[in-house]
């Protein structure tokens, strides 16, 4: 007979990935040694291998995947029914946006009013490489997320709210700066300034590429839209850039040609977990933003 126990034990070690991290980030004390007990007797009553060590990483086995999978919604649903029943006057809202921020960015307006109207919520945003979003969002680091729509995870649901174009940017008196609808293969034959791997927009214009049997030759790349214009005003080469991308100054000698016939829409939108409690501060969050985007 499943120890409920026992099982909540396992859930922690399985979440934070290990006895150490658990047994800090327990409700409730518990040393690391008797922890690793308490899990083994689990084992032991099941009659199974739930993990296993591998130098210093803890990993889960099938069994424990298959497991830890299970209970992962009761014990969810048991954090935010507390949260629910203690009238949501308390919490963190920890929201997440893939780097460089489109969304969340200048929303001084927003999370200002989000606190007057829920003082006893902590509010945190956080700037996260697209490649790791939806790790934190599967592993419930994080409440909500923002960034661009990836192939979609199982358990995720993704929530359109805007998309732009693509545009690509080239010094004034390029070739292909006066060009409306230049071709693939047209700017495959320059050097190119991108956004560095990892990113959407990099993952998203590579397959474009490839689906063209064709191989963009990067000159530079950076996580840095700052240096991309820099890059590009000094002649490095041509850059693919999101409509959203930070302008440079007014005075800044580069040319735009709008590329979305080659590259799509981007779209940028909200990311979360279909199985996990919402609390209401966190709908007032995402109502609060819509009204100051309208």
């Amino acid at each position: 007979m499943l120890n409920l126990r026992q099982l909540e034990y396992f859930y922690y070690v399985s979440k934070y990935g290990g006895f150490t991290q658990a047994a800090r980030r327990l409700p409730f004390s518990i040393q690391q040694p008797a922890l690793s007990v308490k899990v083994k007797a689990l084992e032991e009553n099941l009659g199974v291998k739930l993990y296993q060590v591998i130098g210093r990483r803890f990993r889960l086995t099938p069994a424990g995947e298959q497991l830890y999978g299970a209970i992962v919604p009761f014990f969810e649903s048991l954090d935010g029914l507390e949260r629910h029943l203690k009238g949501e006057e308390r919490g963190r809202l920890i929201i997440a946006e893939a780097a460089p921020m489109l969304i969340l960015k200048d929303r001084r307006d927003v999370f200002s009013l989000f606190r007057a109207r829920h003082p006893g919520v902590q509010l945190s945003i956080l700037e996260r490489p697209w490649a790791t979003l939806l790790n934190g969002v599967l592993e419930g680091e994080v409440d909500i997320a923002f960034g661009s729509a990836p192939e979609l995870r199982g358990g995720i649901s993704f929530e359109e709210w805007t998309e732009t174009d693509y545009l690509l940017l080239c010094p004034a008196g390029h070739p292909l700066s006066g060009s409306s609808a230049p071709a693939l293969a047209d700017i495959a034959a320059h050097p190119l300034v991108l956004l560095d791997r990892g990113t959407a927009d990099r993952h998203h214009i590579e397959s474009r590429f490839a689906e063209h049997r064709l191989s963009p030759r990067v000159a530079l790349e950076t996580s840095s839209y700052n240096l991309i214009n820099d890059a590009v005003e000094d002649g490095l080469g041509l850059a693919i850039v999101n409509a959203l991308w930070p302008r440079p100054p007014s005075a800044a000698p580069l040319a735009t040609s709008n590329v979305s016939h080659l590259f799509g829409k981007k779209q940028i939108g909200l990311f979360r977990l279909t199985s996990r409690y919402v609390p209401p501060y966190v709908r007032s969050f995402l109502s609060i933003l819509r009204e100051a985007g309208e």
